[in-house]
């Protein structure tokens, strides 16, 4: 391997960390609503006592966990007089890579300390792109890496493996209250565990599972409850509203092969060549797999479960990372042991090139602009300022970015629940922006700031007359629907001066 041999684990420790760390500097753009929708801004409503919070939080489909984790850190920046917007947006990433660095060398132990291993999780695009993000499914991944690195396999092959540890069970516990999308994950290697144990099977299920799902699950349930105020199992509302009523297919629906032909190939990049040759290994010799198969059939039952699933996102495959970059290195390894020195400088180097590209595009350029828009948002409203996004739902982080307890208002788009008729405001919006805007401001004044992309523009003009547009901001290359090239900033001309900042270049 490329890397230096003998390494200590302090510094494959601090390598990881490292990395970890300058991703949450160097990741400058937007991805999901959810990284911030789900966590941020429920843990500033939580602290600050001013806030939004989605439908999700009023209907019991989110564990408190997370958002309860990020308002014990504002609730010390506030109490030392430290949450400034800066503090606010980026320590909760910092102790996010953190987690996820644990995970990583988890990983890494895992896989026997091996440096290929070590390699592909840290050069690996996708996790680089989301591992210091506040998504739910970066800290499920965390878990779900860690939970693996504790199983107890019997494949003979080392005695890492053969460990009887009950810790996973905590994890797989937590990791599905997060979010229930691991749930299949856990329902194989739960099986596989039962039928494989040194103790007996109900011995196993009542002394080991049963306790630990109890206490584990029942603190959850009771911190939950506390916050929604009534009783409330979050991954049964979850599944409920999701699964049952397919709620989620309100927003967007794709193809059953979508994660097949789409999904997997994204997230895993250049990784995905290795990945498919371990596969065919498997396939073709299951019996000298035994870890490969188990990992393989937890794969494909998860992937099979959300392929009937019509909504489907690329984050959604996040958990299954850990196991496939632990297949890819199975292959790997055995190979580069007879490899020629120039035949793995070689492969290192693609591999290397393959995901540093992606990373360095979407972590840096791609989606940028309604990141950037958040601090001229602050520079430009006082406290008695009122901003409007004319943006699709949730294009921009709100609260835990401003820190100012200003007026906003954005699009909504709630979903029908309970037989109730949607409120997608933003399509009505959208239909007829001239209308909306009259009925919004019939009995209320104009906003001083207004947030939205320039495909509007032509659109909207005739009404933002009195405005001036002070940000043009870079967001895109490749625009979609009502997301375009540039988010635009208008100011009401007769709002108190304040120093326009340059545009973002």
């Amino acid at each position: 391997m490329v890397l230096a041999k003998g390494l200590r684990p302090l510094q494959v420790a601090s390598v990881i960390l490292f990395v970890r760390i300058l991703s949450v500097f160097l990741v400058k753009t937007w991805y999901v609503p959810d990284e911030y929708w789900q966590t941020l801004e429920v843990a500033h409503k939580q602290v600050f006592g001013y806030g939004a919070v989605t439908w999700e939080w009023q209907n019991g489909i989110r564990s408190y966990l997370y958002p309860s984790i990020v308002a014990a850190i504002y609730t010390i920046l506030k109490y030392t007089g430290l949450d400034y917007p800066e503090a606010l947006i980026l320590l909760p990433r910092i102790l996010q890579a953190i987690v996820s660095a644990v995970a990583d060398y988890s990983f890494y132990k895992w896989t026997g300390n091996r440096k290929w291993a070590l390699f592909l999780i840290l050069t690996s695009w996708f996790w680089f792109y989301t591992s210091g993000r506040t998504l739910l499914q970066t800290l499920e991944t965390a878990l779900v890496a860690v939970a693996l690195s504790l199983f107890p396999f019997k494949s003979g092959k080392l005695g890492y493996y053969e460990q009887e540890n009950p810790q996973w069970i905590w994890l797989a516990v937590l990791a599905v209250f997060i979010r229930p999308s691991s749930a299949p994950l856990w329902a194989v290697l739960g099986a596989y565990n039962l039928l494989t144990t040194n103790q007996g099977r109900l011995k196993l299920f009542v002394r080991t599972y049963l306790p630990i799902a109890v206490v584990a699950g029942g603190a959850l349930v009771a911190l939950d409850s506390y916050y929604y105020g009534r009783l409330v199992i979050t991954p049964w509302e979850f599944f409920r509203f999701n699964v049952l009523n397919d709620i989620a297919s309100f927003y967007g629906q794709h193809p059953w092969h979508w994660y097949l032909t789409q999904g997997i190939p994204a997230v895993l990049g250049i990784n995905l060549i290795p990945v498919l040759w371990a596969i065919s290994n498997i396939l073709r010799r299951p019996k000298e797999n035994k870890i490969g198969s188990l990992l393989l059939t937890a794969a494909v039952l998860y992937v099979a479960v959300y392929s009937f699933i019509p909504h489907k996102e690329f984050r959604f495959v996040l958990p299954l990372l850990p196991i496939f970059l632990y297949l890819a290195q199975d292959v790997i390894v055995p190979w580069s042991r007879k490899a020629q020195k120039w035949h793995l400088y070689l492969v290192a180097g693609l591999i290397l090139v393959g995901n540093a590209v992606p990373a360095a595009y979407f972590g840096t350029i791609h989606q940028a602009g309604t990141l950037q828009v958040m601090p001229l948002l602050r520079e430009a409203a006082n406290n008695r300022s009122s901003v409007t996004f004319l943006m699709p739902c949730h294009s921009t982080p709100l609260y835990s970015h401003l820190h100012l307890n200003i007026t906003t208002r954005y699009l909504h788009c709630e979903p029908p629940i309970n037989g109730s008729a949607s409120n997608y405001e933003a399509e009505a919006f959208f239909n007829n922006p001239q209308r909306w805007w009259r009925t919004e401001h019939a009995s209320r004044q104009t906003p001083d700031l207004v947030v939205l992309f320039d495909r509007l523009r032509g659109r909207v003009e005739s009404l933002l007359t009195g405005y001036k547009l002070i940000h043009e901001i870079p967001h895109t290359q490749f625009p979609e629907g009502e997301v375009s090239e540039n988010v635009l900033v208008f100011q009401k001309a007769q709002s108190p001066p304040k120093t326009v900042v340059d545009d973002v270049v």
